[in-house]
């Protein structure tokens, strides 16, 4: 990837999570510094689509970022939000003081994790999944155009179908993210083969409170434009605190 299809690529993604629609050529030379023609932009546009960073959606003509051009922005162009330390220690001694009763801690997590991020919370753990404030979902369509709040709703109502089912989600997770704890995943509905949930994702971090027991897994879920900035920070926070929580914190 060049250096000026870094950068595209990085306002595009950072443009969609504001606005949450498709984004044109057009609103991308407003928005950005880019001394390029619209027609340079499109091509631009059209390289990244043919090497799956970008795609197009069946209802504006703009584009959006796939899951492996948020994987390219997360690992290497987002610059990540600052989480105040004070309150890092102050909630992972919270944490701690809970450590000998799982299901509290577990709840509390979530609910530090959703103040971090904003967005709504679940932990998957001992193959129960449990979630916090998961309604807000519902009440995001009316932020979308009306000509796509059927499509979020439909897509929303089938997608919670999938992350209800601890077994489904702890098996594609085991099967499709092999990585030491403290790595980022990012989980697409349309990964199971339904396109129309290639919007609705998952974002989480594995982490382990047992020597010798199964590795759970905390995240955020939502739509694809969720605040990654806020997202990916609380998450490394969040499983530094659960994979360190019986060492004293």
């Amino acid at each position: 990837m060049t250096e000026r299809q870094k950068l595209i690529l990085k306002a595009l993604v950072e443009s969609f999570i504001e606005s949450g629609h498709d984004i044109s050529s057009f609103e991308l030379l407003r928005t950005g510094d880019f001394e390029v023609s619209s027609a340079t932009l499109r091509n631009e546009f059209l390289e990244l689509s043919q090497s799956g960073y970008l795609t197009k959606s069946h209802f504006a003509s703009g584009r959006i970022p796939t899951i492996k051009g948020l994987y390219f922005y997360v690992n290497n162009l987002m610059q990540e939000d600052t989480i105040d330390f004070v309150d890092v220690v102050k909630e992972g001694q919270t944490l701690f003081n809970s450590r000998f009763e799982v299901q509290s801690l577990l709840r509390d997590a979530m609910k530090t994790l959703h103040k971090w991020t904003g967005e709504p919370s679940f932990i998957l753990y001992n193959d129960v999944i449990q979630f916090y404030r998961i309604s807000r979902l519902l009440k995001e369509y009316e932020h979308f155009p009306k000509k796509i709040q059927s499509d979020y709703l439909s897509g929303l109502m089938k997608f919670w179908d999938v992350i209800e089912d601890p077994e489904l989600l702890t098996s594609f997770f085991r099967q499709r993210y092999e990585f030491q704890t403290g790595g980022i995943g990012i989980f697409s509905g349309a990964e199971l083969g339904w396109k129309d949930l290639e919007n609705f994702i998952a974002v989480f971090t594995p982490f382990r409170l047992f020597e010798g027991q199964p590795i759970g897994y905390v995240g955020t879920i939502g739509y694809v434009n969720l605040n990654y900035r806020a997202v990916v920070p609380g998450l490394k926070s969040m499983a530094n605190i659960l994979n360190n929580i019986l060492r004293g914190w």
